[in-house]
């Protein structure tokens, strides 16, 4: 019987694996985790581990074709099949589930009030470690010409901007009740 979204055999791993594939070519496993690091990495945490056992999965479903080299490294590239293909096209058409805002620095700011002497180191870490994203985001011909990463991209910047700001505001704060 062939893999089904319902049955647990697709994760969003695989559609991560797949849709890579489908829109960038072929790809090693090492391409795939320096792809993830430049694109959904920023927005949809993948385990490395994970890059390297999802396309021997896949490709043992008959979602993607494997090719090793002969000689040399022996590198396996992996394209998307026609049915890969399918079951992205399938789940892209599919409404998504809800999503979750997850920030290890929100987080702890919720529970700030135990600990108030620590709330402008992390804002400062924070703001820091957004206004590097930042500067990466907006380097010129990130994102490539795909029209769909684009308007990722776009997103990516205008959250990263509005979380940036938000943080700002809380040091500009802190440093008005000085």
């Amino acid at each position: 019987m062939p893999p089904s979204i319902s049955d647990g055999s697709f994760r969003p791993i695989s559609y991560i694996v797949l849709g890579l594939l489908a829109t960038a070519g072929p790809q090693t496993s090492y391409e795939l985790q320096r792809n993830v690091e430049l694109s959904v990495g920023f927005f949809w945490q993948v385990p490395r581990s994970q890059l390297y056992a999802e396309p021997q999965r896949l490709a043992a479903l008959g979602l993607v074709s494997a090719a090793q080299e002969e000689t040399g490294r022996r590198r396996r590239t992996f394209a998307v099949t026609n049915a890969g293909r399918e079951a992205l096209v399938h789940w892209l058409g599919e409404p998504p589930e809800t999503s979750q805002y997850r920030d290890p620095a929100m987080l702890k700011l919720f529970f700030m009030d135990a600990a108030p002497e620590l709330i402008e180191p992390l804002a400062r870490r924070r703001a820091g470690e957004l206004a590097a994203t930042l500067r990466f985001l907006e380097q010129p011909g990130l994102g490539g010409v795909q029209p769909s990463h684009l308007r990722v991209l776009s997103w990516g910047r205008t959250t990263v901007r509005a979380n940036l700001a938000f943080w700002q505001s809380m040091l500009d704060d802190l440093e008005g009740q000085r």
